[in-house]
């Protein structure tokens, strides 16, 4: 007897590379370090936009003296990153005086911040910056990139996960 049934092919669904960033961004700040006591603190809100934004600021101190002219916070905002738990995302953009070396400047971050079990990983941005990744001892993260051509440096900052909704927005 001969197989004339059909094989039916599974259907995917397409997922946008800002969804797949996002999601992926997500759920690898809400995976807890193992050994981590402070990964599994629960935090609130505020304290997570606190703690975030002082790391942020820590990141800004540690460019070369006299290099920033001008720190502009973004607005803080919710991701989901489960069920119950969500995090917060915010950043800065940082205007800078002329151009900085951006190893040397990259180096001096992750040198600001390793005392607190802060580590740093360097890729390159879809238009060829050069990027730095900080990630913290609570999967908290933060995107730094210098663009050599504006004159400016952004940090994107992902809080770690706490209990709450996208509701609570």
């Amino acid at each position: 007897m001969a197989d004339t049934a059909r094989r039916r092919r599974p259907r995917y669904r397409l997922v946008t590379l800002p969804t797949a960033v996002l999601t992926l961004g997500g759920l690898a700040a809400c995976s807890g370090t193992p050994g981590s006591e402070r990964a599994t603190e629960p935090v609130t809100r505020a304290q997570a936009e606190a703690r975030t934004g002082a790391l942020q600021h820590r990141i800004v101190e540690a460019f070369p003296a006299g290099s920033v002219t001008e720190e502009n916070a973004r607005r803080w905002v919710l991701l989901s990153c489960s069920q119950d738990q969500v995090q917060t995302a915010g950043g800065v953009h940082v205007t800078l005086a002329g151009s900085v070396d951006v190893d040397e400047t990259y180096d001096a971050i992750v040198h600001a911040v390793e005392p607190d079990g802060y580590s740093g990983a360097r890729d390159t941005t879809p238009k060829g910056a050069a990027r730095l990744t900080v990630t913290g001892p609570d999967d908290d993260q933060y995107l730094v990139t210098i663009y050599r051509e504006d004159g400016d440096a952004r940090i994107s900052s992902f809080s770690p996960c706490f209990p709450g909704s996208l509701a609570d927005g």
